[in-house]
């Protein structure tokens, strides 16, 4: 009798772990996508602060209703998201290593007021940015890992 508890108590303690797993799915990115992101990355972080500023200029070119959804100046925005990068990078390595970090993050945006549809704008945004900032250095698979990417994230952050 015993065995049999232990076996059924077994059972849900599984499903919670895969329910936990089910993130790193919605993350999973091939192998070639994680190199094209990483190197495209490392071509961008010198001047990554840069990048970023002018992420947010098309950003708010595409919708400005999301200004004010951003307090302060796009330079402060600007090491935000370049700190947010780097976390990204660092994490594609890691199985759900990012997972938690984008739904915190997402739970703070939904309370500035951003919704799914912004994000689909930021990613727009995203990759026009990373199409003028590598220009002829862009290999055209490129943008589609990062969209794949974005994509996945935006699921996780939009909840």
């Amino acid at each position: 009798m015993p065995a049999a508890m232990h076996v059924s108590d077994a059972a849900p303690k599984k499903s919670a772990r895969r329910a936990k797993r089910a993130p790193s799915k919605d993350l999973h990115l091939t192998t070639e996508q994680k190199r094209l992101i990483l190197n495209s990355f490392v071509r961008l972080e010198p001047a990554l602060d840069l990048v970023a500023q002018l992420f947010f200029l098309k950003l708010f070119r595409l919708d400005p209703g999301l200004r004010k959804k951003f307090d302060g100046p796009v330079e402060m925005q600007a090491k935000k998201f370049s700190a947010g990068a780097k976390l990204a990078m660092i994490s594609l390595g890691h199985e759900d290593g990012l997972a938690p970090t984008l739904k915190l993050l997402g739970t703070r945006h939904r309370q500035m007021g951003i919704r799914a549809r912004h994000y689909r704008t930021m990613s727009r945004a995203l990759v026009w940015t990373l199409e003028r900032s590598l220009d002829k250095s862009l290999n055209p698979k490129t943008p589609v890992a990062w969209n794949t990417m974005l994509s996945r994230f935006t699921k996780l952050m939009a909840g």
